[in-house]
């Protein structure tokens, strides 16, 4: 493609060239024409054909004008080149003393027509054996290393002539691309301006506007100094300034400077872009025969999605995530990105200032990302979440058939309310968290992966209220019937915990409590039950320890010590989404049936007692474990 496009302007070099050798036959059109395709016939290997109007004048400096002109490689998947209009000038004096000298070249109405070859099809690795994939990941790594050598073998901007024009102008064309056979993509090119153009490394301004195709069309302009070099094959860039509108509602704002091996396709750039309300500034390399292919560092105030452009090429080019039905009651289950991920070669250091993770909002999130041949490895990712301190690292691993998960972490001092809110659950719970995690999990789908999670998460939290369940009421009222007696008191509608923990073990799709305990002022609390993390529904069963204290919340309320001994059963089941008000009750019958039993071990030691003393008592209190 650099070729093609620079033998637009190499052309009239040549024609040129021929009008100065022919000055002296008094510009014989037909024959300086003529000695012009011959030119470029030997030079590039090249048929030119001009059927429209033409003209060549020497005063007051030589100018070629011709219409309809046509340049015709020799291998069709080299492209042609069509322009409605072509007119060039040149310094006549240089030119008698041997130096070509122009002033102006401006073309209209070009038509460049870049043939391809045809595309390979996305490889689908899906479907493939553990075999297929090693031999899939040894072919890449075969083939790069190939390219890679071969790359600058070729003088990818060699013309056949010294390229030194004063200024450029195309206007009202196009460029055409596309597999042979098939309807190209066109890219129009509303205005191009270039001035002081050389291969000689020397700054040349640059001016343009493209228009991309798509639904809606998107336009680039473009505007800065760059400079070219035929001798070291490469595109300096002092200074660019691009603007893309279309791609979103504003417009994305990029400038950029670096530099561009054209033959061994890399480049290194600094970055700052505005994409919408973000901003990004950093470093990106491009090396298109190398690992990582794209290694990139960068500063943003926000996510944008237009960091996934960093997955590279290859990856875009893969097919898309899709969906799957996860059945009635289950999250949308989605499939993972395999294809992508096994395609990508990315390297990047991220230091956001805000990231929206579905709900949640994370900020400070400073992240290292790895991915190379299925494998997605975050060594460390830190961050703040509702006040809590985020630190953990994770690896997802696509390289085989199945895709593992692992990952573990912290998040301290979380503030529970606000994590719940954003998660678009009712703030039952307020209070400070604390937890840690460390889990694994397989699967091709995000419902798969979530389902065979494994592993411990333990819970720890401070100043915890459960709010609009109020523990100790409903305690104390189971109480107050034993005692047969009424509450006279004013009980709080929520629950302080003067300590609350929980240690969860994630398994078969379920978060199971092993155990959860509380502490109340007055009770103790131990939990043992599950959660169903995608149903969110919960079958919870407490047993309370009840304390003396009780008594000072209401005299119904009192406790006795048969009344201590026992396990008072609570047991809780719902839905996270439901009322918090109705997922508990007092199992009344078991304490009956606990109190009874309890009164008949009591009698029995009390008999014991009697007849054999104290001592045997005690020892039958101990066996009967009253």
């Amino acid at each position: 493609m650099p070729r093609l496009l620079l033998y637009i302007i190499a052309v009239p070099l040549v024609l040129i060239i021929a009008a100065a050798i022919l000055v002296p036959l008094l510009l014989d059109e037909e024959k300086i024409l003529a000695l012009a395709a011959s030119q470029v016939k030997q030079q590039t290997g090249a048929t030119l054909s001009v059927t429209g109007a033409s003209s060549i004048s020497l005063l007051p400096r030589l100018g070629v004008s011709l219409e309809q002109v046509s340049l015709t490689m020799p291998d069709e998947t080299q492209g042609a080149i069509q322009a409605a209009a072509l007119n060039i000038g040149v310094q006549v004096l240089p030119l008698l003393r041997g130096n070509v000298a122009i002033d102006n070249i401006a073309l209209r109405g070009v038509v460049a027509r870049i043939v391809t070859e045809p595309a390979e099809p996305p490889v689908d690795t899906t479907t493939m054996s553990k075999a297929e994939l090693e031999a899939f990941y040894a072919r890449r790594q075969a083939k790069r290393d190939k390219d890679g050598a071969a790359a600058g073998a070729d003088a990818a901007l060699a013309v056949p002539l010294a390229l030194e024009v004063a200024s450029l102008s195309i206007t009202d064309s196009r460029l055409e691309i596309g597999e042979a056979g098939s309807e190209p993509d066109v890219i129009t090119i509303v205005a191009l301006k270039g001035k002081h153009l050389n291969l000689d490394g020397r700054p040349m301004p640059l001016q343009a506007t493209l228009v991309l195709p798509g639904e809606p069309p998107v336009e680039i302009d473009l505007d800065g100094t760059v400079t070219l070099s035929q001798q070291t094959q490469k595109l300096g860039i002092t200074e660019l300034a691009v603007t893309a509108t279309g791609v979103l509602e504003s417009a994305i704002k990029l400038s950029t400077s670096g530099e561009v091996d054209i033959s061994r396709q890399i480049a290194d750039l600094q970055l700052l872009a505005d994409i919408g309300s973000a901003r990004a500034e950093g470093q990106l390399r491009y090396a298109s025969h190398e690992s990582p292919q794209i290694d990139a560092t960068l500063q943003l105030n926000q996510f944008t999605p237009a960091l996934l452009a960093l997955a590279g090429p290859d990856a875009a080019a893969s097919e898309p995530a899709g969906g799957v039905d996860a059945g009635d009651g289950e999250a949308e289950d989605v499939t993972l990105p395999l294809n992508a991920l096994r395609a990508m070669d990315t390297r990047a250091t991220l230091n956001i200032d805000e990231v929206l993770w579905g709900a949640h909002r994370v900020t400070g999130l400073e992240a290292k990302l790895r991915v190379v041949d299925g494998a997605a490895i975050l060594p460390r990712v830190t961050g703040t979440v509702h006040g809590g301190k985020l630190s953990m690292k994770a690896n997802l691993n696509a390289r085989q058939p199945v895709a593992r998960l692992n990952t573990q972490g912290s998040l301290e001092g979380v503030d529970i309310s606000a994590a719940l809110a954003a998660a678009e659950v009712d703030p039952i719970l307020a209070g400070t968290a604390s937890l840690t995690w460390k889990l694994h999990g397989q699967g091709n789908t995000s419902n798969r992966l979530v389902n065979t999670l494994r592993g411990p998460i333990d819970l720890q939290t401070e100043n915890a209220v459960l709010q609009d369940m109020g523990v100790e009421k409903m305690l104390c009222e189971a109480v107050a019937l034993v005692n047969q007696e009424a509450l006279s008191s004013e009980f709080p509608e929520d629950s302080a915990f003067e300590a609350l923990s929980v240690n969860i073990e994630m398994g078969q799709g379920k978060a199971t409590l092993k155990p959860l305990r509380a502490k109340l002022a007055d009770m103790r609390l131990l939990g043992k039950g599950a959660l169903d993390i995608n149903s969110m529904d919960f079958d919870v069963t407490f047993t309370a320890k009840l304390l003396p204290g009780l008594a000072k919340r209401d005299p119904a309320c009192r406790v006795n010590e048969r009344i201590m001994a026992i396990d008072w059963p609570v047991s809780c089941k719902g839905n996270v989404t439901g009322e918090p008000g109705d997922w508990c009750a007092v199992d009344s019958g078991d304490i009956v049936e606990d109190l009874a039993e309890y009164e008949l071990k009591r009698k029995a030691q009390k008999e014991v007692e009697e007849k054999f003393g104290e001592e045997a008592g005690e020892v039958l209190k101990k066996l009967l474990g009253n």
